[in-house]
């Protein structure tokens, strides 16, 4: 396809670049979502290992105001994680149909069936995204 083209106009057996940029695309939004999600748990893992240090030395500084203060920051901090984790995991999965549908065309283009890699794959991320959606509502 040359920049001059009308983009409805393209010849239809030479989509290569279009495929690949679909590909791109879906990749790009998947990709980044899911990398906030675990970026989201590794900040809750370092956060709650401070919160329990701090919860313990609390304790044992008889302080128990400020423990039960950090228990609610503890609570709070878990169902913001969740909130978000689930969030970006739910937005990742709105890529996979179209993960699914170029891989399934460059697959067909190629004669190839090992490169319908996220249709293999959909069962477990459809679950959480079912339980972000539940969430969320």
């Amino acid at each position: 396809m040359t920049a001059s083209e009308p983009p409805g106009e393209q010849p239809s057996d030479d989509d290569t670049a279009l495929l690949t940029a679909a590909l791109d695309h879906a990749w790009a939004w998947y990709s980044g979502r899911i990398s906030r999600a675990n970026q989201a748990i590794n900040y809750y893992i370092v956060a709650t290992a401070i919160v329990v240090t701090a919860y313990a030395s609390s304790i044992s500084d008889k302080r128990y105001g400020f423990a039960a203060a950090l228990m609610i920051t503890g609570l709070g901090l878990t169902a913001a994680t969740s909130f978000v984790a689930l969030y970006e995991v739910h937005a990742a999965g709105l890529a996979e149909p179209a993960l699914t549908e170029m891989q399934k065309r460059i697959g067909d283009r190629l004669k190839t069936g090992s490169m319908r890699i996220a249709s293999r794959e959909i069962g477990l991320r459809l679950r959480l995204t079912g339980l972000a959606s539940a969430i969320q509502r």
